[in-house]
């Protein structure tokens, strides 16, 4: 007979074969619970209450939802975040663009960038706005940079703008500090927007078309119609492609074009890259007027000329080896030609044009510049005889002799001065400097001596006598200026000889008597 713990376990002993766990398989649980079931009405009513509690439950389900759309909430279906046909839409939107006869490759290269931005735009959870970062719905109001073309929430752009404005605000007056436009910036690129550029309105991509409705069957946020922007570098032409995401490619159209040097012949090319270089030589006159530029075919101005050459200066009399880039040049001469009285010379530096009339025709002043007359330019222009008036060094009074040439001289009239200490104050000429006798009883910067200058106005010179402190040596003193603090060691040394003086060690001045004779190795000479 059989344990009741051996048929438990299903007769593998005490748990350690492959018998059935507490709980059982899957299986096994279903078995069990088969077996454990009532049959008939039993099970029936069971089925009858589950199906009614997942009606009760669908109908609430419904009855909130209708509640919601009733109340004006929007409702966005999730099929619009499924997998779209993105091949075909792609394909679609860049028709025209392939149509155009191009070159092989040059298609392929020119849409990288597009059909790249087009194809995170498919991509459920792709894009992803930078300022709040969740992922940007096929639904959702969008703003796009024109500098980085980034995709960001329109409600975020917008609390991005007043935020920055708001912490920009200043906590000066108005009146006297007026308020500035305050630009905002991307918040990847950092590309620069003034405040009217401050996003009101959900556009489509090429701006045509406010609040676009998503259909699945065109780009997310687009409208569908041409994008008809100008394309960069500005050729007159417009883009062909579909209301598209990103840059626009460059322009398809072809053109009859010539290259830089205009040697090859006219060749068709795209309108995006019509210049283009033959690889000939330039072969055009450089500034120099005198060599041809020797770089390959190239576009703008040729660069300077490379080589040398003898020039002359602007004056004519001076020549000498020169860059061509560079034929101007002045020498240190005065011009000295004749001018056009006849009666002097052109004094000034090398220089190109006329020299212009001389300087002392026409009406001349007096010296001290009261009278003008008409005088020859051989002729010196007379004092006037009236009192002078210039101001004189002091910047205060005015010259009181009568005109004359030359300078005024030093001011003599009688003012109150203060000394340059400021301890005593007396009347003397106003052109002169008072200083008195009282000597300076400040201290120097060694703090040992006093200044003793006279009349110091504070600024006391350093110290000229010499330290004289002996050293810690003992031998020597120091020859330094005096100065406070420890004096440097004695800069000088000592040897240190051995018994028989054939081997030293130099040492420190002072340490001579504390030292002991080095150690000698060689034989004794005495």
């Amino acid at each position: 007979m059989e344990n009741q713990w051996s048929r438990g376990r299903g007769g593998r002993g005490r748990g350690r074969g492959r018998g059935v766990s507490p709980h059982g398989t899957a299986n096994q649980r279903l078995q069990l619970q088969q077996q454990n079931t009532p049959s008939g009405g039993a099970s029936k009513q069971i089925d009858v209450s589950s199906q009614q509690r997942f009606n009760d439950a669908a109908a609430k389900h419904q009855a909130s939802l209708q509640k919601f759309v009733d109340a004006g909430g929007a409702v966005v279906d999730s099929s619009s975040e499924e997998d779209l046909e993105d091949e075909v839409i792609i394909e679609k939107v860049l028709q025209k663009y392939s149509e155009r006869n191009l070159a092989d490759g040059d298609s392929r290269d020119s849409l990288q960038r597009t059909q790249q931005f087009l194809a995170e735009t498919f991509q459920s959870g792709a894009v992803i706005c930078l300022i709040c970062i969740e992922t940007i719905r096929r639904a959702d109001a969008v703003w796009n940079c024109k500098g980085c073309y980034c995709m960001l929430h329109m409600q975020c752009v917008q609390k991005w703008v007043q935020q920055g404005a708001y912490r920009a605000d200043s906590a000066l007056s108005v009146e006297l500090f007026p308020l500035k436009e305050i630009n905002w910036h991307c918040p990847k690129c950092r590309n620069e927007y003034t405040p009217s550029d401050s996003p009101t309105k959900y556009l489509c991509f090429c701006g045509k078309v406010p609040d676009p409705a998503f259909d699945p069957w065109m780009v997310p946020h687009s409208c569908g119609q041409t994008c008809g922007k100008a394309l960069k570098p500005e050729c007159g032409h417009e883009c062909l492609l579909l209301c598209h995401p990103g840059p626009c490619p460059p322009c398809p159209q072809t053109v009859q074009v010539a290259c830089h040097c205009g040697k090859s012949p006219i060749v068709s090319r795209r309108c995006g890259a019509k210049e283009w270089s033959c690889g000939k030589v330039c072969g055009s006159l450089l500034e120099c007027a005198h060599h041809r530029c020797t770089a390959p075919c190239h576009g703008g101005t040729c660069p300077a000329c490379p080589r040398q050459s003898e020039q002359q200066c602007l004056c004519g009399k001076n020549r000498m080896i020169r860059p061509c880039a560079f034929p101007q040049w002045q020498c240190e001469e005065p011009c000295r030609k004749p001018l056009s009285c006849g009666n002097h010379l052109c004094e000034k530096c090398c220089h190109t044009g006329a020299c212009g009339a001389c300087p002392r025709s026409g009406q001349r002043s007096c010296p001290c510049g009261k009278t003008k007359v008409d005088v020859p330019c051989t002729e010196d222009v007379q004092p006037c005889g009236d009192t002078c008036d210039r101001l004189l060094s002091c910047s205060i009074h005015t010259c009181t002799q009568r005109c004359h040439t030359g300078p005024c001289g030093k001011c003599r009239e009688s003012v109150e001065k203060q000394c340059r200490c400021g301890t005593r104050t007396k009347a003397v000429q106003c052109g002169s400097e008072y200083v008195c006798e009282t000597k300076c009883t400040r201290m120097r910067d060694c703090h040992k001596h006093q200044c003793k200058r006279k009349c110091c106005e504070g600024n006391c010179s350093s110290c000229e006598q010499l330290c004289g402190k002996t050293l810690t040596c003992r031998n020597h003193k120091c020859s330094s200026r005096c100065h406070p603090g420890l004096c440097y060691p004695c800069p000088l040394t000592v040897d240190v000889h051995c018994t028989c003086g054939a081997t030293k060690v130099t040492v420190p001045c002072g340490r001579q008597t504390a030292t002991k004779p080095p150690r000698c190795l060689l034989p004794c000479r005495s």
